[in-house]
């Protein structure tokens, strides 16, 4: 059966068909959505006897597994990854006796002659849930309902910024929510400046060239960048948000890498898009700045705002110290 948008919420609660699959492009919401049903059977992702996780399985493989008893009680929940064609005929063997397990199919984009989506569109016993980007249209009431659930409030024109710049599909946009969710910070708000700050790739200007120098290592571009930024009126505050922002969608990218994802797939996720011009220094900021080395930064980055912000404290030395210091550190892991 196929199940359309208005009964897709309750249904991941309460999955009332033992089949489902889930296909479509977003492969973000495609997984996201497997990980909301498995989660929907009480105990079960905890045990290791009543969850099994396959990949592009043989179809003996999905039978036998579908067909297995929990040895501990409960409900079974299996949950298939890369699902593809030659499951269709395995599955039509369990619609003859329907399995007390959920099965989880995971699946790519499947053309409307596909067997497999077929097969569960006309199956009572198996819910076929299509998983597509976000219609851009809609990004901006979106983004502003999941911050507000996340506690925080959004401008209208930030939203609608937020709507024209960030990707509908469910990967990218929860890690740009991420982002935005920590930029916030105890304020809790974002304004358009605070958006802009916090996605927009870094441009040609001394203070982007400042933060470059300093997330690459290099001691003298970034004393010099900092000066001019100076001179050009940039606030240490403004310039600290700046690189919050930026060290934030490093975190993200250097998550996916920790995860296993190459650098090129880890920059090719980053939202916005890192400008062409730009890609060789992020690949570098990525080399030297993993994921725990980020954390620190991140942290390093908060508190210079703060101080930075406390009237008996010289701003821009502060700033100037805390962008010196990412830099040394930076230069002293490129030179092991």
């Amino acid at each position: 059966m196929k199940l359309d948008a208005g009964r897709i919420d309750a249904f991941l609660k309460a999955p009332t068909a033992p089949i489902v699959l889930l296909h479509g492009p977003d492969a973000g919401l495609v997984a996201e959505r497997g990980l909301a049903l498995a989660r929907a059977v009480p105990g079960a992702l905890n045990d290791p006897f009543r969850f099994a996780e396959l990949s592009n399985p043989p179809p003996d493989t999905l039978l036998a597994e579908a067909s297995a008893a929990a040895l501990t009680g409960g409900r079974r929940v299996v949950r298939v990854r890369e699902a593809h064609e030659a499951l269709a005929k395995p599955l039509e063997t369990l619609l003859k006796h329907p399995p007390e397990a959920l099965v989880i199919l995971e699946a790519g984009e499947l053309t409307p002659k596909s067997k497999l989506r077929a097969l569960a569109e006309k199956s009572p016993d198996i819910a076929a849930i299509a998983c597509y980007a976000i219609d851009p249209a809609k990004l901006p009431q979106v983004v502003t309902a999941r911050l507000r659930g996340m506690g925080v409030s959004i401008d209208q024109d930030a939203a609608a910024w937020a709507g024209q710049n960030l990707s509908g599909e469910e990967g990218p946009l929860g890690q740009a929510l991420e982002v935005l969710y920590l930029y916030a910070g105890e304020s809790k708000a974002l304004s358009l400046a605070d958006v802009a700050a916090a996605l927009t790739d870094g441009g040609d200007t001394s203070m982007g060239d400042a933060i470059d120098a300093a997330l690459t290592g290099d001691v003298a571009a970034t004393d010099k960048a900092l000066s001019l930024a100076y001179e050009e009126g940039v606030s240490p505050v403004g310039l600290i948000r700046v690189l919050l922002g930026e060290l934030l969608r490093l975190r993200v990218a250097a998550g996916a890498v920790a995860e296993g994802a190459s650098t090129q797939e880890a920059m090719a996720g980053m939202r916005p898009p890192v400008f062409f011009k730009r890609q060789p220094v992020v690949t570098k900021m990525l080399r030297l700045w993993p994921l725990p080395a980020l954390e620190q930064a991140i942290a390093a980055a908060l508190a210079a705002e703060a101080a930075c912000k406390t009237t008996h404290i010289p701003d821009q030395a502060y700033c100037r110290q805390t962008l010196l210091a990412l830099a040394s550190r930076a230069r002293s892991v490129a030179r092991r």
